[in-house]
């Protein structure tokens, strides 16, 4: 049956670290978990897990050709499952923590069921205390929205809760979010790409990179 523990900025940091301990120890059991993060709230598994990965398509109704996003709690443990070229990492060190997903290059040695082989690899490192401490209990994870096939982003936990139901383990309240998307920058090539726009403006990542293209228009 599922938990769900209260990580509001009322919550005591006592309870925070008790909330904290149970996400990471039912990611760590192959679980799934609903967190907040710095734009909607998400649903989190162990990356390397292929029971806990299908388990998380199965609770959104996903098929396994979608590729899914990982995100962990510091650039330096991304970039031990991406390639980043100068510029992306540049953008990185920036931006992260933020709202911000940049579309990489998978290491090769990785074995994971988390998309097409020769897809792009989705990354980020979320803006949001509570997040960012059960991450960095874990690891790389999947991280992506806690909503079913082709629903509208999650703003609270009861809206989860209602979609995923009890095939997550743990959820964590951490109050209304404002449900935003995180900006989309395609690092696969040598010039980097804004192919969605969201949370990060392009003004401020041009203050960092001011030759990125804005290709959201066309996508």
């Amino acid at each position: 049956m599922s938990q769900t523990f209260t990580v509001t900025a009322q919550t005591s940091d006592s309870d925070v670290q008790v909330a904290v301990a149970k996400a990471i120890a039912a990611i760590s059991d192959g679980g799934l978990v609903v967190l907040p993060t710095d734009t909607s709230y998400a649903v989190v598994c162990d990356a390397f897990n292929t029971a806990a990965v299908t388990k998380l398509r199965m609770a959104k109704k996903q098929i396994a050709e979608i590729s899914l996003p990982v995100a962990a709690a510091s650039l330096e443990t991304i970039q031990g499952v991406a390639n980043f070229s100068v510029l992306a990492k540049d953008l990185a060190s920036a931006i992260w923590p933020g709202a911000l997903t940049i579309l990489t290059i998978p290491q090769d040695s990785l074995s994971w069921n988390i998309g097409q082989v020769d897809s792009a690899l989705a990354v980020r490192v979320p803006h949001h205390e509570t997040a960012l401490a059960v991450l960095a209990g874990v690891g790389p994870c999947i991280l992506t929205g806690a909503q079913q096939v082709g629903q509208g982003t999650i703003q609270t936990v009861e809206q989860a809760q209602n979609q995923l139901g009890e095939l997550v383990d743990i959820y964590l309240d951490g109050g209304h979010l404002m449900g935003a998307k995180s900006t989309v920058i395609d690092a696969t090539t040598d010039n980097l790409r804004l192919i969605r726009a969201g949370a990060i403006s392009l003004e401020r990542i041009r203050q960092v990179l001011p030759g990125v293209i804005d290709a959201s228009a066309t996508n």
